[in-house]
């Protein structure tokens, strides 16, 4: 705008210079009218030299914590840039802009600046808008950059008393050392093939002698094995959606987050599954980063957890997060096979995170009677069943867990 006034008034001046013959006022005129110029080629040069990138730091947070957003401005020309008008994305919020003094030639200049608490999952910082303007601010350009950093949001992990595993999934990972070991870390077997196992593990010879397919398994008899399951049924959770949390179902997601990872630190084979077939193997990273991409699945049935129970090991033991609102859908999972002992459900009472603290201790009778029979179809089907609502933290839970009595609980 001030360049544009600038040629105006020379334009103008030359003008009433060369009809009243003023010589002075013509001088003004050329003056004023050059001078945006070199103003545009500085601003022109400095917009295509300015690089820009961002850092989230930490990349990964937990929901709950604050991360910062460092951008930097590099200006690989031996001329500094004028004034810099910033414009960035953020996640869930209005862009923010901002203003930098400048930066000097062959010099780099770095702005840091807070993110607010986000809710879990996978955000994208940037891209930016950068206005540049020269000193006098006669000329504005503005340019935009590609650069873009990325921060995930995991799941809050309750801290879980190390206890021991009942004797039953204990005793799998012992016989079956017995029976490898003495061939040492090269012995493998071969299994049926899981959804989210390595391609390059498949066994071609055994597969054509099966006609299904096979994988190869490295025995690590030391360590055992242990499924995490997690119902994301959207119709299972109250108010679950893409844009309202589920208060249930983030309870879940960390009780998943919870289980998989205190196990997986321990030293166990962890695989968690979520509703929409999805794995993440052994690392508490991908386990996590696994949780905050999950989101509330449309489909109606737990088909993906019914398919990841095929094909577990002797020393095996699973634990699924389910919310119980229908029955039906649930007793997909009784018929599967597992060992006696091995399977524990925690089942989830959905409505309580909804109702009020006197609704939650009186109880829903319609829904508490879904919750019954969800429990004693997945009792029928050789899993045990441990019950939660909004007043329980998994931690107090765990040792009931990993009782080894069977039945169901509170």
């Amino acid at each position: 705008m001030r360049g544009r006034t600038f040629v105006a008034v020379g334009i103008i001046s030359t003008l009433s210079g060369l009809i009243l013959g003023v010589l002075d006022l013509e001088r003004v005129g050329v003056l004023l009218l050059t001078l945006p110029v070199p103003a545009w080629l500085a601003v022109r040069q400095a917009r295509s030299g300015l690089r820009l990138g961002h850092s989230v730091i930490p990349a990964r947070t937990v929901v709950g914590s604050h991360a910062e957003v460092r951008l930097v401005l590099g200006n690989p020309n031996a001329f500094g840039t004028g004034p810099l008008r910033i414009t960035e994305t953020v996640p869930r919020g209005q862009p923010l802009r901002f203003s930098v003094a400048g930066v000097r030639g062959r010099q780099r200049r770095t702005v840091a600046y807070p993110l607010p608490a986000l809710r879990r999952g996978r955000y994208v910082v940037g891209p930016a808008a950068v206005t540049a303007s020269d000193p006098f601010g006669l000329v504005v350009a503005d340019t935009r950059s590609t650069d873009t950093a990325e921060l995930i949001v995991q799941p809050c992990r309750d801290p879980l008393p190390a206890l021991a595993l009942p004797i039953a999934w204990r005793d799998g990972a012992a016989a079956l050392s017995h029976s490898v070991g003495v061939g040492g870390s090269d012995d493998a077997s071969v299994r049926d093939f899981r959804h989210g196992d390595d391609l390059r593990k498949i066994h071609w010879r055994s597969t054509a002698r099966a006609g299904a397919l096979m994988v190869r398994q490295e025995e690590r008899p030391w360590h055992g094995e242990s499924l995490v399951l997690i119902d994301t049924r959207a119709s299972a959770y109250p108010t679950a959606g893409a844009e309202t949390e589920s208060a249930a179902f983030e309870w879940a997601i960390s009780a998943a987050a919870s289980i998989g990872c205190h196990l997986a630190e321990r030293g166990r084979r962890v695989a968690i599954v979520n509703g929409s077939g999805r794995v993440a193997h052994d690392d508490v990273s991908a386990i996590l980063d696994l949780l905050a991409d999950t989101k509330p699945a449309l489909r109606a049935d737990v088909q993906p957890l019914g398919d990841a129970l095929t094909g577990l090991g002797r020393d095996a033991s699973v634990f699924a997060i389910l919310a119980a609102t229908d029955h039906s859908a649930l007793a997909q999972l009784a018929t599967r096979p597992r060992l006696p002992g091995s399977a524990v459900a925690l089942l989830i009472r959905p409505w309580s995170f909804a109702a009020s603290a006197a609704e939650v201790t009186d109880g829903n009778a319609a829904a508490q009677a879904v919750w019954q029979a969800a429990a004693d179809s997945l009792r029928s089907g050789g899993w045990r069943v441990v019950g939660a609502d909004a007043r329980d933290r998994l931690a107090a839970l765990w040792p009931a867990l990993l009782a080894d009595n069977s039945g169901a609980r509170r």
